[in-house]
């Protein structure tokens, strides 16, 4: 199943203003050492999950509280490097691959694309992929509420990876100024820009692009470039509805709207979804 996604964010309404600062700043961050899997360790500990905001959409509420131990989690997302080792080993599916089709969406897939995206995420993977590779390199998807812990800095309950601040050029690669154009030129819907500066990256970024947008433990691009699958069924925080698919994480390069980008935003996709804006990363 493949589609077309841009911002996936139910109804209407203003932004989500970012608040003040608490507790240490965006700069004040705990870089652990990345271990030879590129991995960093995420310290367990107690987190509030979900949103309070009058903006947020229902299926960030309630707020709750949750207990995670301590993790791994990749540094940057998968790239397509990594993932062409997996399928060379027999152990992975082949990506979508690039097709030079205007309104296709393979237009935008990394996988045999003519330019040297090697160092990109990998995209155009359904979830089923995401998990066989992590599997292969011993290790697994990380579920959501791991995921958002590493997101928001743990307790300290941050907006985006890098503090409460309103995303910009320099943090994360979404659709800045030289996304929409690219994207009509394609034969895609023309896209607002998030900001007025230009990120450099029309499409995916290589991985680690955006240093300023990392996570308090140095975790980096766990807001655009690509949205990531979790381990996580879709079920909303209250338990009473479950709903086929699996929940996806971290808005993506196409995002035009700041609030696709936040920590705590959620998105499911029947699993068997492929997508030019669909990556992930592996956790421990």
């Amino acid at each position: 199943m493949a589609f077309w996604l841009v911002a996936c964010f139910p109804g209407q309404g203003q932004t989500e203003q970012p608040q003040p600062q608490v507790g240490p700043s965006a700069t004040d961050r705990i870089f652990t050492a990345t271990r030879e899997d590129g991995t960093l360790e995420i310290p367990g500990g107690t987190f509030l999950m979900g949103s309070d905001s009058p903006d947020a959409p229902e299926n960030e509420k309630p707020v709750h509280e949750v207990k995670v131990a301590t993790f791994r989690l990749d540094r940057t997302e998968v790239t397509v490097k990594a993932f062409a080792e997996c399928v060379r080993a027999g152990a992975c599916r082949a990506p979508e691959a690039y097709v030079n089709r205007r309104g296709d969406y393979r237009i935008f897939c990394n996988w045999k694309h003519p330019e040297d995206r090697a160092s990109h995420p990998v995209n155009c993977v359904d979830f089923h992929q995401a998990a066989a590779f992590c599997s292969w390199a011993k290790k697994r998807l990380p579920t959501e509420q791991e995921w958002e812990y590493a997101a928001r800095g743990g307790a300290e309950g941050r907006l985006f990876p890098w503090g409460n601040s309103k995303p910009d050029h320099r943090r994360l690669n979404a659709c800045g100024p030289e996304c929409p154009n690219n994207l009509t030129a394609k034969g895609f819907p023309r896209q607002p820009p998030l900001y007025e500066a230009s990120d450099g990256w029309p499409e995916t970024a290589p991985v680690g692009s955006f240093p300023d947008g990392a996570s308090r433990h140095g975790v980096l691009d766990m807001a655009g470039n690509v949205w990531e699958w979790t381990a996580t069924e879709y079920v909303t925080y209250d338990g009473r509805h479950r709903e086929p698919g699996r929940v996806l994480r971290g808005g993506s390069w196409g995002g035009g709207d700041a609030r696709t980008e936040r920590t705590t935003n959620r998105f499911r996709l029947p699993p068997e979804s492929k997508g030019q804006f669909l990556g992930f990363r592996c956790a421990q």
